[in-house]
């Protein structure tokens, strides 16, 4: 009898709440359940860092434009 896992594939133990625990075993791949769940976390993670990211560089951008529009008013004129 092979006990071989499927490629890239870790059985984990995780403590969750009871309703959650109820839901898992009510599906028929609580395994897939799991990684979507978490990939959609993953995405919300990464447009919140991109969204602050972006918030952090704008700040920045707008400071740079107001030390150049002197430079910037004598070019146009």
């Amino acid at each position: 009898m092979s006990t071989a896992k499927p490629a890239g594939r870790t059985r984990m133990t995780v403590s969750v709440p009871a309703d959650v625990a109820e839901y898992l075993r009510s599906t028929s791949n609580a395994s897939a359940v799991v990684c979507e769940a978490i990939a959609v976390y993953r995405a919300r993670e990464l447009d919140r860092r991109l969204e602050e990211a972006y918030r952090a560089d704008a700040a920045e951008a707008e400071q740079l434009n107001r030390e150049w529009e002197g430079v910037d008013a004598e070019v146009s004129e």
